[in-house]
């Protein structure tokens, strides 16, 4: 099953993506939605702060054993987030893909682009 939401690059665009992601509820176990709901807001929360301020694609695909992959779309050319990003937090922030890489099983960011896709399933990360 494959599905597709998009979103304005808005304050509220983590909120409504999460929100979105509620009709999974009887699809997805509890942990897998879970773990669903914290990598797309993280991803959707650095499309909004570091994106170029088009609207937010999230492609979601459900495969059987309840494996989810997923790609957020902000139409960024990638540029400034190779200067931005790091999965190392500091007090100052980059929690966010820190928890996308404790969480997803597979992630990661297209070339020359910041389109991040991520892979979520129920065996989840140790």
């Amino acid at each position: 099953m494959q599905f597709s939401f998009q979103f304005p690059p808005a304050e509220d665009a983590p909120a409504q993506a999460r929100a979105a992601l509620e009709v999974f509820d009887q699809i997805l176990s509890p942990d897998v939605l879970e773990d669903l709901q914290l990598v797309v807001s993280e991803l959707v929360t650095n499309s909004v702060k570091f994106g170029p301020r088009r609207p937010i694609t999230l492609a979601l695909a459900i495969e059987e054993g309840g494996i989810v992959r997923g790609e957020v779309i902000d139409q960024g050319d990638g540029e400034r987030a190779k200067v931005e990003m790091s999965v190392e937090p500091t007090v100052e922030g980059g929690w966010g893909l820190h928890l996308v890489d404790q969480v997803a099983e597979k992630w990661g960011v297209r070339e020359g682009s910041t389109h991040v896709w991520f892979e979520i399933g129920p065996d989840r990360r140790s």
